[in-house]
């Protein structure tokens, strides 16, 4: 049986463009206690590299990374 993935919280960025989707990521990650995990709705295409470039430097997670509809969606593991 799949286990369910458990979102601790969600921030939906749409619509805020560069370098604000990631500066809003890190400080909600920022805020968050390890092991935690965080999903990102954004439709900034920068987010592609910026985020998962963020979590490299911080040590954090990237458990996954979907696009549909123009929208893309990380969810991240403290």
């Amino acid at each position: 049986m799949r286990q369910k993935k458990i979102i601790d919280k969600i921030l939906d960025v749409k619509g805020l463009v560069c370098p604000v989707p990631t500066v809003m990521t890190s400080q909600t990650l920022k805020e968050m206690k390890k092991g935690a995990s965080l999903k990102v709705i954004t439709n900034d295409m920068t987010t592609k590299e910026s985020i998962p470039s963020l979590c490299t430097d911080r040590g954090y997670k990237i458990i996954d990374i979907k696009e549909e509809d123009g929208l893309i969606y990380f969810t991240i593991r403290k």
